[in-house]
């Protein structure tokens, strides 16, 4: 069972990966080395063609995340981003090229906001709870 707290952790895990990231660009060359675990987005520009297992595919502008990217020779080669599809794309068809990396003004904004917006939901409870007119005595010492 997923409790409220549970299911907020989660969402504010999720919407703090994008804001650690951004992506930046990056030349495409025969010595252009990838860290591990790299993605980098390729934008073709046109329709071009892709090659993956079952052969060329003729594919529409929208870029395409290449994981675990290589350059060899003529093409980038790795597998589409979220599956085991391996692909190939021409450098010739790339238009621009954006490698995943961190981004330090983007995650300090987001620890920032974290932080602001905790600090006021624990202000908003104490506020509330002052307001509240409690009487904490034990059950058998009240009195008329």
């Amino acid at each position: 069972m997923t409790t409220p707290a549970i299911a907020l952790r989660r969402l504010a895990v999720l919407l703090c990966l994008p804001a650690c990231t951004t992506w930046r660009p990056v030349p495409l060359g025969p010595d252009t080395h990838f860290g591990r675990g790299a993605e980098v987005r390729v934008d073709r520009g046109r329709d071009s063609v892709l090659v993956n297992r079952r052969g060329p595919l003729v594919m529409t502008p929208r870029p395409v995340v290449v994981a675990t990217p290589r350059v060899v020779g003529d093409s980038l080669l790795g597998r589409r981003a979220g599956s085991q599809t391996p692909i190939a794309v021409a450098l010739t068809e790339v238009r621009r090229a954006e490698q995943r990396r961190f981004s330090g003004p983007r995650t300090a904004l987001l620890v920032v906001g974290v932080v602001g917006v905790v600090g006021a939901l624990a202000a908003a409870a104490v506020s509330g709870m002052s307001n509240m007119n409690l009487d904490l005595r034990p059950a058998g010492s009240l009195t008329r």
